[in-house]
């Protein structure tokens, strides 16, 4: 009975594990990341003049710097909320590949469109992950998926007309790129766009 249990416990865990690597591995980079700072942000952070220069990576990296801890939890505490709620109905591959395609075209858009010194943090990707998720699983549950793109959207809006972020702001000790936010549910819309294309051409 008590080998039973513990197989099954034993199977629960490399399930969720596994479900959940792509948040357990970026949970642990980014506290890394931390603990090397301020370090580690002069090789990793976005910084426009050193990307066009030739440090590409820097768009990718950008994401897993913060700019204190509170900005870190705020940003991981988010993540993984949101990868729980759509782990029931996106498979940890798409959720994966989601996430990281909002990462690199968030911070790249902002490269081609903003005279942008430098940035840092998850949470433009992280708006995309939220918006794209909710179109991904849409038949899932319509009215919440809807609830979802709607709510973010008017808060995307607002961003863009007050300023609304100024305790986050001050909170994270830098200032909210608004701009990361709505890009990154820009590169979620067009990462849904290939998928459903993709399954109409299959």
């Amino acid at each position: 009975m008590i080998t039973d249990y513990l197989l099954t416990l034993k199977r629960k865990v490399l399930t969720s594990y596994k479900e959940h690597l792509l948040a357990i591995s970026i949970t642990l980079i980014t506290f890394i990341i931390m603990l090397l700072e301020p370090e580690s942000s002069e090789w990793l952070r976005y910084q426009s003049i050193e990307v066009s220069q030739g440090q590409w990576w820097r768009i990718f990296t950008a994401n897993l710097c913060h700019s204190n801890w509170n900005h870190w939890a705020l940003n991981i505490i988010g993540f993984w909320i949101m990868d729980w709620f759509y782990q029931p109905v996106l498979n940890a591959k798409l959720r994966a590949y989601l996430l990281l395609f909002c990462m690199i075209a968030n911070v790249f858009l902002l490269h081609l469109l903003l005279d942008l010194y430098w940035y840092v943090g998850l949470s433009g990707a992280l708006h995309g992950y939220l918006i794209g998720g909710a179109l991904l699983s849409w038949n899932s549950a319509k009215k919440l998926n809807l609830a979802i793109v709607v709510v973010v959207s008017i808060k995307l809006i607002a961003e863009s007309l007050w300023q609304i972020n100024l305790a986050t702001e001050q909170l994270i000790d830098a200032n909210v790129v608004e701009e990361a936010h709505s890009l990154g549910a820009l590169s979620a819309v067009l990462f849904a766009l290939v998928i459903w294309i993709s399954k109409k051409n299959r």
